[in-house]
């Protein structure tokens, strides 16, 4: 669901990941038909967290695209991007100090198919250990990507935020296509971290 906290909640989520050794999945199905913070028209469910949402500390995919009506990319080269995303992350209510979107302090993780916008720090940082996938998002966008709500504290509202080495943003297919823009600082800042590749 699109609520911030509770069974169900991206929030819980996280903290249920995080207290779960090894790897693990979180997906969405959430009832955009019902659900108080989805479109029913476009299907698209935005979660607005209060406050920030909490780092980070196992290895996870966090896959949008599991949302029912969400595709991927399939255009090529020089065309724009017609991927449909469904899952929102709005970061307009967190407050002001650099707080982040999503936060990882391990490696290994993937983050794909979100939407992330209106953070007052990065929408995603990658902190400690490194490898992380970051593909097919949208960030410092809005849903269509075309329309900037980029993440806003003044030069530090950056798009990605890398202090670590060997992460790949973006990939070589049209489905691993990110969008970044909008953002008040960098699309991407690469502080840290040997072998990191942008596609």
């Amino acid at each position: 669901n699109t609520n911030d906290a509770g069974v169900g909640s991206l929030r819980q989520a996280i903290l249920d990941a995080n207290g779960s050794a090894g790897f693990d999945l979180i997906d969405f199905d959430i009832a955009a038909e019902t659900d108080p913070g989805c479109d029913a028209g476009s299907g698209v469910c935005t979660i607005g967290p209060q406050s920030p949402l909490p780092n980070l500390t196992d290895m996870v995919v966090i896959d949008g695209y599991t949302q029912s009506g969400a595709t991927p990319n399939t255009n090529g080269m020089g065309l724009g991007s017609n991927a449909e995303l469904k899952i929102e992350l709005d970061g307009s209510n967190t407050g002001p100090n650099m707080e982040y979107g999503l936060r990882t302090f391990v490696g290994g993780s993937i983050f794909r198919g979100l939407v992330i916008n209106q953070f007052s720090g990065a929408a995603i940082q990658l902190t400690g250990g490194g490898g992380n996938v970051v593909e097919g998002n949208f960030i410092g966008t809005d849903v269509t990507g075309t329309i900037g709500l980029g993440n806003p504290f003044g030069t530090a509202g950056f798009g990605l935020s890398i202090f670590s080495p060997e992460n790949t943003i973006g990939g070589t297919t049209a489905a691993a296509r990110n969008i970044l823009s909008g953002n008040q600082g960098y699309g991407i800042a690469i502080a840290v971290g040997t072998g990191n590749v942008v596609q």
